[in-house]
């Protein structure tokens, strides 16, 4: 048989409160048990001292134990009269006793001899059991002033009527009592709170696999402030992040499928046209389908780089160069593109400022950035490229003096295939994919990449590169 959850918490916690509650109850009962029996010696002491009292008074008024020795009838009705039985009304006063001198008063229980003895003043027996070889203390019976007999008894011996018997009987059937409701309040309480523990845990549960078959809208609702709470918590912000991510591949997907839908429409189009005759097989035909084919292949590059980041499979090989240098070699290739456009470049690259970094994923980052302003900005623009140390770090800056980008969308450029649905838009060409990319080879050197509005009036770019390490 299989326990759940559920009943494995019940049980567990009932079986701790009945072992608290039995362990309770035993050292109550053990504490009563005790404690009874002292309270019974302190009575049985009490009975002894007034018993002793009343054979005094007995002794002076019969000038000797002659009127005791042998009576057993007048030694219990002398022990009545200082222990009643039940329904008597108390022990007797020690002065003026009337003793009944023969063998007994109706209703006194015979039956039961006291386990005193009297003796007398030579220690010899007077009436009442004694046992020569049991221990047994004595109590001194004076009158005027002088000892005249010993009333003995054994030393672990006292006496228990009904009415201590009944007393002991109803305070352990009271303990078994109690000990029964407090196991029936366990096992309410115990179940109670592994319902109360477990409920939340069940539709988390449930939630969970809802979740896992692809029902990332899946949330549960909980007022809860506990652990329990911050789980569930927990899980509706996994749920966010799994919706988000989904609903980004989704927007992937269909981004890198109209992608590439572009590029291969325009090639089937001009296939289609010269194969028709349409369109003559010219040089300007052939460069083209050339253009559409290199768009093409750059957008599976791009993409292929971005996965390889993704999973951490691109390679870096890491050494100490000028960035400097690689900022300015890269510049020069784009020198025909920005004169092209009538864009002004000012430059500010000192040699000198090492990192250390894959020169060729690097040079790809410069390449991008100097695409973006050479795509985006309008023609006769002003293009600034600049670099610098700050702190421990080296600072590229590309901007440019416009259209710029609405502050709300900056921190978007960076996602895959975002663009502004503005003057930066699709029309002017590009994948979308630039910017993701030198995000993932800036952060892979230890980086970081922002979007920032330019003093220019456009986009300005920043890259911070940790400095390489002095040696020596």
């Amino acid at each position: 048989m299989r326990f759940g959850i559920t009943s494995k918490l019940f049980i567990a916690i009932l079986a701790t409160n009945i072992i608290t509650a039995l362990a309770v109850g035993l050292g109550a009962r053990a504490a009563f048990e005790s404690g009874f029996d002292s309270y019974l010696q302190e009575r049985e002491e009490m009975r002894l001292t007034r018993l002793a009292r009343v054979l005094a008074t007995a002794y002076d008024e019969n000038q000797g134990w002659d009127f005791l020795r042998g009576n057993e009838a007048l030694w219990v009705q002398l022990n009545h009269a200082v222990h009643p039985s039940p329904g008597e009304r108390g022990p007797r006063p020690p002065g003026g006793i009337r003793l009944s001198g023969t063998h007994g008063a109706a209703g006194l229980r015979l039956d039961r001899p006291p386990p005193a003895a009297v003796l007398d003043a030579d220690g010899k027996a007077v009436v009442g059991p004694v046992d020569p070889a049991g221990a047994m203390r004595r109590k001194p019976i004076e009158s005027n002033g002088r000892t005249v007999g010993w009333l003995a008894a054994p030393v672990h011996h006292t006496v228990v009527d009904v009415v201590d018997e009944r007393f002991r009987e109803r305070q352990a059937w009271a303990a078994w009592a109690v000990a029964l409701m407090a196991a029936v309040l366990s096992a309410v309480v115990a179940w109670l709170l592994a319902r109360g523990m477990l409920v939340p845990v069940k539709r988390l549960a449930g939630a969970t696999r809802q979740l896992a078959d692809g029902d990332y809208q899946t949330r549960v609702a909980s007022t809860r402030s506990d652990e329990l709470g911050a789980l569930i918590d927990d899980f509706n912000r996994l749920g966010n992040a799994l919706e988000k991510h989904e609903s980004g591949r989704r927007n992937f997907m269909a981004d890198v499928s109209h992608e590439l839908r572009t590029p291969l429409s325009v090639l089937r189009g001009e296939l289609e046209a010269l194969e028709d005759g349409v369109r003559p097989f010219t040089r300007a035909t052939l460069q083209s389908l050339q253009a559409e084919v290199a768009t093409l292949s750059q957008l599976v590059t791009d993409l292929h780089d971005l996965s390889l980041a993704d999973v951490g499979g691109l390679a870096y090989r890491f050494e100490n160069i000028d960035l400097g240098k690689c900022v300015a070699d890269t510049l020069q290739a784009f020198h025909e593109r920005f004169a092209a456009r009538s864009i002004a470049v000012d430059a500010e690259l000192p040699r000198g400022v090492a990192v250390r970094a894959d020169e060729v994923r690097l040079a790809r980052v410069v390449s991008n950035l100097l695409e973006n302003a050479a795509r985006y900005a309008h023609a006769g623009a002003r293009v600034a490229v600049s670099l610098r140390r700050e702190d421990n770090k080296a600072l590229l800056v590309v901007e440019d003096s416009g259209p710029g980008v609405a502050s709300e969308l900056l921190p978007r450029l960076f996602e895959r295939f975002y663009r502004v649905e503005s003057s930066r838009n699709r029309e002017q060409g590009g994948s979308g994919l630039g910017l993701a990319i030198c995000r993932s080879v800036v952060e892979a050197h230890g980086g970081s990449i922002a979007a920032l509005p330019s003093p220019l009036g456009g986009l300005r770019l920043e890259v911070r590169i940790p400095l390489a390490e002095k040696h020596g």
